[in-house]
């Protein structure tokens, strides 16, 4: 049988491995209806997005401030290449009907403007990613990453999750990193280890072998029920998913939504936002080819889950490492800065909303004098969901040493910040 990622009906987890050694697989069927719990995604974009041009000042003096920083790649309020109106205040970029059409049916909250606390962020790609995955602004030296700790204390945990964390890269980010119950499911033609003619004496062998009682008899033969599992999931995407890798991911995860195998994480990357040259002119280019393509997925993600009842059970998060500097670069792009949106959307969202402050833009506002500056801590966000959403009371554990508020009603579990704009 020939596999693709969009017509997963086999794969495997094989024998997981982890740090400290072998993993069993996942071997229990999916969960009987009215077992279902919460399901938080977060998809990171990888290279650092110029948040500013995905949700852009619309009018008054930020606008101009933006217009002369940004002379070429600006995104215009009308004509060719125009954003979309949020709020009279914002827009969208052009390419974002798909994200629009959720902000406009109140399922798509942005915050403006956030970041870590001041200095104890980085511009480096490698370092900003991990800090914000570990959870822990200013300091790379912690074991675990921040949705492993949710996962190892919520008290919400569904009990016989086949699958509860998944992650769908190639590898396990560093946001899963102590949670033994993450799989990692990129390639459905890899996650088998036969998927060829004879796969099925493959594994048979393989059960023949490894029929014993110890550690690694376990491990195979728990590994070996995860295959049988999942030749039971037909996860097919929907004819209206965009032919995107991103896409895929995306529809791998409402896959395993639609089947209820008990997944209470899951983890997305989609890279290929580091725009220091070329980004595009006049809200075109490079730039909003990626905008449309995360736009697309999203949209087509969220259509699926509404057509099968299960909205209300997810919420979608989604972040980069920075956003990029205000003025554009003279290479027609922008360099690495700091405050970026976040996304938070679902159909539990208090949508159709811009949360924060915007800190403004002229030159005395920025930080550094070239960045936006953050006036929301990423961790008020995300504990906000983990909190309010996913029920989770621990979020001392989650993110240690994060006293902040977590107030901001993205889920309906506390009063709206005030604007805070012009």
């Amino acid at each position: 049988m020939k596999l693709s990622r969009r017509k997963f009906i086999g794969g495997s987890a094989a024998v997981l491995a982890t740090a400290s050694g072998l993993q069993m697989g996942f071997a229990q069927a999916a969960l009987p209806p009215g077992a279902r719990g919460k399901t938080l995604v977060y998809l990171f974009l990888r290279g650092g997005i110029d948040g500013l041009n995905l949700v852009i000042p619309r009018t008054g003096t930020h606008r101009a401030e933006y217009e002369m920083k940004r002379p070429n790649i600006q995104v215009p309020v009308s004509g060719p290449g125009a954003m979309l109106n949020l709020n009279g205040q914002f827009g969208l970029h052009g390419s974002a009907t798909g994200l629009k059409a959720l902000y406009d049916s109140g399922k798509l909250a942005i915050v403006h403007a956030v970041g870590m606390p001041e200095g104890t962020g980085s511009r480096s790609h490698f370092d900003s990613q991990e800090m914000y995955e570990l959870g822990t602004p200013g300091d790379l030296s912690t074991a675990t990453g921040w949705l492993a700790r949710h996962m190892i204390s919520t008290p919400g945990l569904v009990t016989d999750a086949a699958i509860p964390s998944l992650s769908t890269g190639s590898s396990s980010p560093t946001s899963l990193l102590g949670d033994n119950t993450a799989m990692t499911l990129d390639d459905a033609r890899y996650f088998h280890p036969n998927a060829g003619r004879y796969g099925n004496e493959h594994l048979d062998a393989l059960a023949q072998i490894y029929a014993g009682t110890s550690s690694l008899d376990y491990a195979v033969q728990n590994s070996i029920d995860t295959i049988n599992m999942l030749e039971q999931i037909d996860l097919e995407l929907p004819a209206f998913y965009p032919d995107t890798s991103l896409a895929d991911d995306l529809g791998l995860v409402a896959g395993m939504l639609k089947m209820n195998v008990g997944l209470q994480v899951a983890t997305v990357d989609f890279g290929g936002w580091d725009t220091h040259n070329g980004q595009g002119n006049d809200g075109g280019g490079y730039f909003a080819g990626r905008v449309e393509i995360l736009s697309q997925a999203i949209e087509a993600f969220m259509n699926d889950l509404a057509s099968h009842g299960l909205e209300n059970d997810v919420v979608l998060v989604v972040q980069s490492e920075f956003g990029r500097r205000v003025r554009e670069n003279g290479n027609q792009g922008t360099d690495h800065g700091t405050a970026h949106p976040m996304l938070v959307i679902g159909g539990r969202v208090q949508g159709g909303v811009v949360y924060g402050t915007f800190p403004g833009i002229a030159d005395d506002d920025l930080y550094l004098n070239t960045d936006v500056r953050a006036t929301t801590d990423f961790r008020e966000v995300l504990g906000d969901i983990v909190v309010n959403f996913m029920k989770n009371p621990n979020l001392d554990f989650v993110f240690p040493g994060y006293t902040g508020p977590i107030s901001l009603g993205l889920t309906g579990g506390a009063e709206l910040f005030g604007d805070g704009f012009e």
